[in-house]
């Protein structure tokens, strides 16, 4: 549903802030776009705060000013505590572009002419919000965003920052993590319930838990996770309530 979700705009430069929110609310006024919640800041270290805090959106436009608190660094915060989040950062120059992209953010805009930039990322951070908020997983491929019903991913692995999606028909998605840990990275699938961790290396949906063996699970087909001694508390819940 709409209502659920958040958009939070924060630029410490005043001459800006302005601007950019009259293009976001604008933006809010077009059809399909009632209920958004939207909050605004004008100062980076109430933001900061506040992501430290684990007070989180679903879309973020950042501004980065040329002194003090640098917007990418209240990004990796973000980023830190939230895989799901679309950072929108603005700037007056390219400087931060390589490392706002290191963050995955949806965009970097250029000022002052940032109208027709924004309303486009915006557009993208919405479709990209909703699927996360409606059970998706969204997988990078390429470069590109695939949203994957959560139904229908057995599990994921992990090696250095590749990932692999097995869904249930046998599918092998490859993808990209970002500069986050794996477990960090897929903390709000894993906060729900839906899906536990059993290594270091793997993520398991737990509807297609089968069989728990000594350091292995067994998923539908017969298919063998391992499970490290860190993790076997928790696997041993998710198995106990996936059997009812």
């Amino acid at each position: 549903m709409n209502s659920d979700i958040t958009v939070v705009l924060c630029d410490n430069q005043k001459n800006d802030i302005g601007l950019t929110e009259a293009v976001i609310r604008e933006w809010l006024a077009q059809p399909g776009h009632a209920g958004i919640e939207f909050t605004e800041y004008g100062d980076l270290h109430e933001l900061n705060s506040r992501v430290l805090a684990g007070n989180l959106a679903d879309i973020y436009v950042i501004g980065i000013p040329a002194h003090g608190l640098n917007g990418i660094s209240v990004g990796r915060n973000i980023r830190a505590r939230s895989s799901g989040s679309q950072i929108i950062f603005l700037a007056r120059s390219g400087g931060h572009a390589l490392e706002a992209y290191e963050l995955h953010a949806l965009r970097y805009i250029i000022k002052p002419e940032i109208r027709e930039e924004l309303f486009s990322a915006l557009d993208l951070a919405l479709l990209v919000a909703r699927s996360v908020s409606t059970e998706k997983i969204t997988v990078r491929i390429n470069g590109e965003m695939r949203s994957v019903n959560t139904d229908n991913v057995m599990y994921i692995e992990n090696n250095v920052r590749n990932m692999k999606y097995v869904l249930r028909d046998g599918t092998v998605l490859p993808g990209k993590r970002r500069n986050i840990s794996f477990e960090d990275y897929f903390a709000p699938y894993l906060a729900s319930g839906r899906f536990v961790q059993t290594h270091k290396s793997f993520i398991v949906n737990a509807d297609y838990i089968q069989a728990l063996r000594p350091n292995t699970l067994v998923l539908r087909g017969g298919i063998q996770i391992p499970i490290s001694r860190r993790h076997t508390e928790e696997v041993t819940e998710a198995y106990t309530h996936a059997r009812g």
